[in-house]
């Protein structure tokens, strides 16, 4: 069995159909591969929010000291409450304990006038004091490998 290709200046080319089908099947798969491969989540790399911080000059942001506030994160049982000040009004926004991370990375550079550290305290509305916990420590490290210093503040 032979497939014909017709061209458009009017010749026709006639093809094994198994070669046809061959061609097809590997088509498909690339378009597959591809799909997938992009849709993807690639590892994430390490990001140094420290130096972002630092060489963006924050303190420029800041135009009264008693008016400027870096992130401040409430830990509470279910994730975080992070709150970030712009024109001096919090701003507070919930956040999973998995997208903390990406959060603070994502946040502009103005929301950092007092350079890289953020605050961190727990919840004093607390049912499990367990949950708690695994969500402070888990702050903390996620701060800490964004080059974070951490400035901890018992109870919210």
């Amino acid at each position: 069995m032979f497939e014909l290709i017709v061209f458009a200046s009017g010749g026709i080319f006639a093809v094994p159909w198994l070669f046809m089908f061959s061609a097809r099947l590997t088509f498909c798969s690339l378009v597959l591969l591809f799909i997938v491969t992009g849709c993807t989540k690639k590892p994430q790399e390490k990001v140094d929010l420290r130096a972002r911080i630092t060489a963006a000059r924050t303190s420029q942001h800041c135009h009264s000291p008693n008016a400027c506030f870096n992130p401040h994160i409430l830990v509470i049982e279910k994730g975080y409450f992070v709150t970030i000040f712009t024109g001096g009004r919090p701003q507070s926004t919930a956040v999973s304990t998995e997208a903390l991370g990406e959060y603070l990375i994502a946040l502009p550079m103005s929301a950092w006038p007092l350079g890289p550290f953020v605050g961190i305290s727990p919840s004093d509305d607390v049912f499990d004091s367990q949950a708690i916990q695994k969500n402070l420590d888990q702050a903390r490290r996620t701060c800490r490998s964004l080059g974070l210093d951490v400035q901890f503040h018992a109870g919210g």
